[in-house]
């Protein structure tokens, strides 16, 4: 007797453009989110939001300009998740209720579609990096020293934009754990991706990079190390310690940057440039983790565990020296002129990154913290004529989610009530029937029912005028007279 193979061929499975394998990735069970707000302790299910994507979404590369666009939160949900699928995930709880999730994450099925999209994901992600940064003339160990020396003198001098919005901010408690949730993408993971470049052989530079490693990994205790420090400042402010509870709360912004070091890491091509990348990263840490102290401190005394970030004032700063004097010139020394472009770039690029963290970060804490002049500015806002609206409707069962959009919205409620959350841990902004509030592009926010139906709609908002356009043309003379 003859058996038929039931199984789809990886070629069938896994076919399609990258739009189509992308949506068929985050249409799966595990992505579909539920009514929670916040993730339950399982770091297999996280919400891609499949509703609100299109294969089009996909078609073209991100830019550099537009890092909190819905396109760019979009592709880099989908492309953390991609990475976190190549480190070992375990819950702390064990895996006796999860194994069935555990098994379809790491799965053939995601792990092919995951394989097949993975570097065209990543060429839309990152690919408008390149023309964003200009390393040409640089080809001397001293032009790169110099130009190290500038950005990282800049970012010690400089005020955090982010933490600035925080300490400005009229809730600062609620505007200080919104910051922290976009630390605890890293935090409760931390240096998942340099543990990719540790491996092989390439002299002292390798062993500098693995001195840091081990800090990290608090040399083998497992109370020293990063992560557990990090979960302490977490429980110091009653919030969720398990990896990705605030996964709905992770901005585009700070998903890039975090990418980013998987994103180099991956191909060992990009070596040197992750070589620069980190050397900038652990030189402006200290300076960074010695701001948010004070700021903390003023926001909250003592009742705030800070051991994570007085750990890394400390520590960064001589990571900072190490990966200075045994990575990047060191590496240049070694292997000659023409590996210095790249080593550059890397420096240029996380500056540039790390700049998307800070912006878009300060951006939400300002307008989260501030949602009542957006109700005023709602009701004068002019919406596009022509344009058809986005009909949401909301029941309390249905998953929970959030977006971006990639321009200003009017949210008008047309019936019921529904609570929109824009922060992780704040109050939730009710807006009840006829209530009205823009949302301006690139800011992140999810609607929940609290009625049992509810319905918005998401108005386009007319552009501003541009005031260096030309007026328009007169109309002709009537040649009549």
């Amino acid at each position: 007797m003859t058996i038929q193979s039931q199984v789809t061929p990886a070629g069938e499975r896994a076919g399609g453009t990258l739009g189509e394998r992308l949506l068929a990735f985050a249409r799966d069970p595990l992505f579909r989110g539920d009514a929670r707000v916040l993730h339950a302790p399982n770091p297999y299910r996280r919400a891609l939001a499949p509703g609100t994507l299109a294969a089009g979404d996909f078609a073209r590369p991100l830019t550099a300009a537009a890092p909190s666009a819905h396109r760019s939160l979009a592709a880099h949900r989908l492309l953390g998740t991609f990475y976190e699928a190549e480190t070992v995930l375990l819950p702390e709880q064990g895996l006796a209720a999860l194994h069935d999730d555990f098994d379809r994450f790491y799965g053939e099925d995601l792990r092919e579609l995951r394989e097949s999209s993975l570097s065209e994901l990543e060429r839309l992600a990152f690919g408008g990096l390149a023309g964003a940064v200009d390393v040409s003339g640089a080809d001397t160990v001293e032009v790169l020293d110099s130009y190290f020396r500038h950005v990282v003198a800049e970012a010690a001098t400089g005020p955090s934009p982010a933490l600035a919005a925080v300490a400005a901010a009229h809730d600062r408690r609620t505007a200080a754990d919104l910051y922290v949730v976009q630390l605890a993408l890293d935090g409760l993971t931390e240096a998942s991706a340099m543990s990719r470049n540790l491996a092989g052989a390439y002299g002292p530079e390798q062993s500098a990079l693995f001195k840091i490693f081990i800090d990290e990994f608090g040399y083998g205790v497992h109370d020293a190390k990063h992560t557990t420090i990090f979960a302490k400042l977490l429980r110091s402010r009653a919030m969720a310690t398990h990896v990705h509870a605030y996964w709905n709360f992770y901005l585009a912004g700070p998903l890039a940057t975090n990418n980013y070091y998987y994103y180099l890491s991956r191909d060992h091509a990009k070596f040197f440039r992750y070589a620069g990348a980190v050397t900038y990263a652990e030189a402006v840490f200290a300076p960074g983790f010695v701001e948010m102290v004070k700021v903390f401190r003023d926001i909250f005394g003592d009742a705030v565990d800070l051991h994570y970030c007085d750990e890394h004032a400390h520590i960064d700063e001589h990571h900072g020296r190490i990966t200075r004097d045994q990575v990047l010139l060191a590496l240049a020394e070694r292997h000659g002129p023409r590996v210095v472009p790249e080593l550059l770039r890397g420096v240029a690029e996380a500056r540039l990154v790390g700049g998307w963290f800070e912006e878009d970060t300060a951006a939400q804490i300002r307008w989260s913290d501030d949602l009542t002049r957006h109700r005023d500015l709602a009701a004068d806002a002019r919406t596009a004529r022509g344009a058809e609206p986005d009909r949401i409707v909301l029941t309390p069962d249905a998953p929970f989610g959030t977006r971006t959009r990639d321009a200003d919205v009017v949210l008008e409620m047309t019936a019921g009530e529904a609570d929109l959350v824009a922060t992780p841990t704040g109050p939730p902004e009710r807006l009840a029937r006829g209530d009205v509030l823009l949302v301006p592009a690139g800011r992140l926010h999810g609607l929940r029912a609290a009625t049992p139906e509810a319905v918005c709609l998401a108005h386009p908002v007319e552009p501003p005028a541009d005031p260096t356009a030309a007026p328009p043309a007169a109309p002709p003379a009537d040649q009549d007279g």
